[in-house]
């Protein structure tokens, strides 16, 4: 089981993502990887937003 401390490394997933729709076999798996990879990178972009929030300071 994973520690659910340890935070998930959505850009690694959405290059694995990004990856898979490089190589996929037809448009609409190429579609799916790339929605799944647009849905990582989101997830990566609110985790790093919610990271730098917690880390200022209270006023």
């Amino acid at each position: 089981m994973s520690d659910p401390s340890t935070p998930i490394d959505y850009d690694h997933l959405a290059q694995a993502e990004l990856d898979l729709a490089a190589r996929a076999p037809s448009r609409d798996r190429r579609r799916a990887h790339l929605d799944q990879a647009a849905i990582f990178a989101t997830l990566g972009e609110r985790q790093r937003a919610d990271r730098a929030r917690a880390e200022q300071p209270v006023a």
